[in-house]
């Protein structure tokens, strides 16, 4: 059974999500040279993909928005299915994850009842919370 259940947007019908470890098998060097040449070797915004800086390739949309299909036990679109995976620059698919990616996946955690679930309270060992001192008046009573 899928480990969480995403909301679909255009109709608001709870589907079943990937499980929460599932992970995709890794893509041959052979499709990710068909997707950097399938992209004339530019990003889609149009700047040129820069092998010495590094280049990521980018699942869109995210896995994790993506229905499971439970036959198949793969993402529907598949997860590596070409069609759905774009060569990005290092930096731009940084900031694509950061900016896009995450704020998406975190609201589908906050709308399942899922946020902060597994991390547990933080204790440092052996040491306890100190109280603040109490200000001293150097005044008298007046």
């Amino acid at each position: 059974m899928a480990g969480r259940i995403a909301t679909l947007a255009d109709h608001g019908a709870q589907v079943l999500g990937p499980p929460v470890k599932w992970r995709p098998r890794q893509l041959t060097t052979k499709e990710k040279l068909e997707i950097v040449v399938r992209q004339l070797g530019k990003e889609p915004g149009g700047a040129r993909l820069n092998p010495l800086d590094g280049v990521q390739f980018d699942h869109d949309p995210a896995l994790q928005r993506r229905r499971w299909d439970e036959q198949a036990k793969d993402t529907i679109p598949p997860s590596c299915a070409l069609d759905f995976i774009i060569a990005l620059n290092k930096p731009t698919h940084g900031i694509k994850t950061a900016k896009v990616d995450v704020p998406e996946i975190a609201k589908l955690k906050r709308l399942e009842g899922r946020a902060g679930q597994k991390k547990p309270k933080r204790k440092i060992p052996g040491q306890k919370l100190r109280s603040r001192p109490l200000l001293k008046l150097n005044r008298g009573f007046r």
